[in-house]
């Protein structure tokens, strides 16, 4: 995915997943391979942020995916989101790379 993609497409374009609270960031690559990132949105109280060790609201990437041209991803795939979500979730503070 290139640099910048997440910074420029995700506040002004996100787009929810078939999944309730989780946002997806879409990329073309050469041959018109899609390039997924999907995440969650880190929103709450300016306390409640500082307890997860954030300054202010964040977009979490919990994992990138890829699939050929006119594919969709399966149950499978999506099914995968959860226990990465549940696992950043658990942790105080958030275990964030900056």
């Amino acid at each position: 995915m290139p640099p910048g993609v997440l910074a420029a497409e995700a506040p002004a374009n996100p787009r929810r997943t078939s999944m309730a609270g989780y946002y997806e960031v879409r990329a073309t690559g050469p041959g018109r391979e899609q390039f997924r990132l999907f995440c969650v949105l880190e929103k709450a109280s300016l306390a409640e942020l500082g307890r997860r060790g954030l300054a202010r609201p964040a977009i979490v990437v919990l994992t990138g995916m890829r699939k050929p041209w006119r594919t969709t991803f399966g149950d499978r795939e999506y099914r995968a989101l959860r226990p990465l979500d549940d696992d950043h979730r658990s942790s105080f503070p958030r275990r964030i790379a900056e």
